[in-house]
């Protein structure tokens, strides 16, 4: 295991232990699992993840995410005056969307060439597929092989050829890495996607909500366009192929409960402790 892993390993295993607790756990207790004196505990959980343990435990409390709920309504408008994830949204977050077409779909990906590769991050290893025009697929892998998270993906694109490249990826990888750790971007990260009409549109809503910010699903609908149709948006989000980079994360209950995740309840506490935390 290289270095950085195990302090990923370290760190994600406080986060982890916090995210879970219904009170706050001694600095000391902490720094004892992951066996560190205090002072190198606090340094090292404050340079990757951005915060202190306490403003982490502090951000998980119900009270910030109603607060972030009702500040909700102005970043709607914000999305809306620019065109849900218009350019200037796209550009602040270096994030751009171009899609597979229909036709490359519809022949089951034949002629596409796509790329994998897996990495560990402050929040788990991550599994990553990409096509030449962007990230296809960002997954919280949770244990599965990369041959079981490739038959899955493939499901859609049985024809596509399909393999590993590190070395070509690391550079998202690497920009990643960094973005979940708080850090600014540093470089673009390009988007794959193809989906209905609704799903893509409620996929550039989510990049229009800002880290450390919050909203309902009906929020959610509303900002889309269907009011009326909270399910089929809940249904959109629930199907979102690219954990973090599209911020599914940032979708929470009216009554401000983090409720469920694709990639499990506790890694949704722990992204939206971390990012309430850092604007906090």
């Amino acid at each position: 295991m290289d270095t950085q892993s195990s302090h990923y390993q370290r760190i994600r295993k406080a986060i982890e232990r916090l995210a879970s607790s219904e009170e706050a756990l001694p600095l000391q207790t902490l720094a004892d699992e992951a066996g560190l004196s205090l002072f190198h505990f606090q340094r090292n959980f404050v340079g990757m993840a951005g915060v202190t343990p306490k403003e982490f435990s502090q951000a998980l409390t119900l009270q910030r995410a109603k607060q972030s709920l009702t500040e909700a309504a102005s970043v709607m408008d914000a999305a809306l005056a620019a065109g849900l994830s218009g350019p200037s949204r796209l550009h602040d977050l270096f994030i751009g969307l171009d899609g597979i077409t229909p036709g490359e779909f519809k022949l089951g990906g034949a002629g596409l060439s796509l790329r994998w590769t897996c990495a560990d991050s402050l929040l788990g290893p991550i599994w990553l597929a990409a096509s030449e025009r962007g990230v296809m697929q960002l997954v919280f892998s949770r244990g599965a092989s990369p041959a079981q998270l490739i038959a899955t993906a493939a499901g859609a694109l049985p024809l596509a050829q399909w393999r590993e490249d590190a070395a070509g990826l690391a550079p998202i990888v690497t920009e990643l890495q960094r973005r979940m750790q708080g850090l600014g971007p540093s470089r673009p990260i390009g988007l794959a996607l193809s989906g209905t009409p609704l799903r893509l549109k409620v996929w550039q809503a989510l990049m229009a909500v800002p880290e450390g910010q919050v909203l309902s699903y009906g929020q959610l609908a509303q900002l889309v366009g269907a009011p009326k149709a909270v399910r089929a948006v809940a249904s959109c989000v629930a199907a979102n192929p690219i954990a973090y980079l599209i911020p599914c994360h940032r979708v929470i209950r009216a009554n401000a409960e983090f409720g469920e995740y694709r990639w499990g309840p506790q890694t949704k506490r722990a992204l939206l402790g971390l990012e309430l935390a850092r604007v906090g």
